[in-house]
């Protein structure tokens, strides 16, 4: 008895803590412990290593990046929880983001950074139906 108590506290412990650090909401999504600003860093890190960028690149990149997260989050925003419009939006913000990012890559470096998000879709993809065939087993 006393250890079902004792679990029972541990959960309730637990589930209290964790409904303290949930994000107010509207509030910027953020990435375990990471600020946006943060993940915007590490994305722009990632994809300088990935494409071979140089440095003046890799700041155009950053810059990309923080103006394409503030737009979406804009988005969200304007769009008060319509998901048509919410997804309207945040193509065309796909789109505008992929023409700016043509002007600082070079050819090849565009072609990579395409099959590397073809890549990530599919590992997307691939995670969702894994996901909803274990809702099943």
């Amino acid at each position: 008895m006393t250890k079902t108590f004792a679990l029972l506290a541990a959960l309730a412990l637990t589930t209290a803590a964790h409904a303290q650090s949930a994000p107010a909401v509207g509030a910027p999504l953020a990435g375990p412990g990471r600020s946006p600003e943060q993940q915007t860093q590490a994305q722009a890190s990632r994809l300088s290593k990935e494409l071979n960028l140089s440095s003046e690149q890799q700041t155009q990149l950053q810059q990309l990046l923080a103006t394409q997260r503030q737009e979406t989050q804009t988005a969200i925003q304007q769009a008060g929880g319509n998901r048509r419009a919410m997804g309207q939006a945040m193509r065309a913000g796909r789109d505008k983001f992929d023409s700016q990012l043509k002007t600082v890559l070079t050819p090849d470096q565009y072609t990579k950074y395409q099959q590397l998000m073809a890549q990530r879709r599919q590992m997307m993809r691939e995670r969702r139906q894994g996901t909803a065939n274990s809702d099943f087993d």
